[in-house]
């Protein structure tokens, strides 16, 4: 009798704890592993008009209320046409409203921790520390499918905040050359 609960018990928190982990692994509803085609379902049934649809390249939002900011989305697809990460992204601001974008970028951090747990450090990018290209505000370890990261980004003496994760197995996939449609279903 006590085995036979005892493995009731494992199967019970085994699942509890899958469907838990299973809700990091989506955006908006979307779970990573989603089609193309269904990506561009689920925004068109939130009523988002996605841009870049063809079959080739990443879907885009051009706006999308994130809370309390108007963001870019972007999401990425692999080899497969499987969605595999989505990037967040703020207007581009020139260095006088530099300001903005950390506010911007430390909410977006907050959301992620909302999401993801607590960040792997505290953040100490300041103003003197950008420099060209990307500049990691605040990493999260605590998914093990997943990279999460936000930063601010300098290009041209302009500057604006993303948060990018990424489902790192998918992100590997290897080209599927068998000629047979993926399957629509998530891979988790």
């Amino acid at each position: 009798m006590l085995k036979s609960t005892t493995i009731i018990l494992f199967f019970v928190l085994t699942f509890a704890v899958e469907g838990f982990a299973q809700d990091y692994n989506k955006f908006a509803g979307i779970p990573f592993g989603a089609t193309r085609q269904t990506v561009a379902e689920e925004l068109l049934k939130r009523g988002y008009e996605p841009y870049g649809q063809s079959s080739h390249g990443n879907m885009g939002l051009s706006t999308y209320q994130f809370g309390e900011l108007l963001v870019q989305i972007e999401f990425l697809f692999n080899q497969n046409d499987k969605f595999y990460a989505f990037e967040i992204r703020t207007g581009r601001v020139e260095e006088e409203r530099l300001p903005k974008v950390f506010e911007a970028v430390s909410y977006m951090s907050e959301q992620f921790d909302l999401k993801y747990k607590k960040h792997a450090s505290d953040a100490t990018l300041t103003e003197k520390d950008l420099h060209e290209g990307r500049n990691i505000y605040e990493q999260w370890y605590g998914v093990r499918a997943l990279d999460a990261y936000t930063s601010i980004i300098k290009t041209d003496s302009r500057y604006f905040a993303i948060g990018n994760v990424t489902h790192r197995a998918l992100a590997k996939e290897k080209k599927d050359e068998s000629g047979e449609k993926t399957s629509a279903a998530p891979v988790f």
